[in-house]
């Protein structure tokens, strides 16, 4: 894997899991309106992110340690 793409996939990995936690920590299931699917779909949501994320990281890494 080039530098670039490393560096690429380090910053897409980056932003998904800055929204993650971005929107878990803003997940209010006292809120008026907020109905239990909207907080679990936050909550799914974030979840993933942070997952996709992880993966990002995880594939610059096996890239980083095979490479050198």
């Amino acid at each position: 894997m080039t530098n670039n793409r490393a560096l690429i996939f380090w910053f897409v990995g980056s932003l998904c899991i800055f929204f993650g936690t971005l929107i878990a920590g803003n997940i209010d299931p006292e809120i008026i309106g907020a109905t239990t699917i909207s907080v679990v779909l936050s909550y799914v949501i974030s979840f993933v992110l942070i997952m996709i994320g992880g993966m990002f990281w995880i594939t610059t890494a096996v890239a980083h340690v095979e490479e050198y």
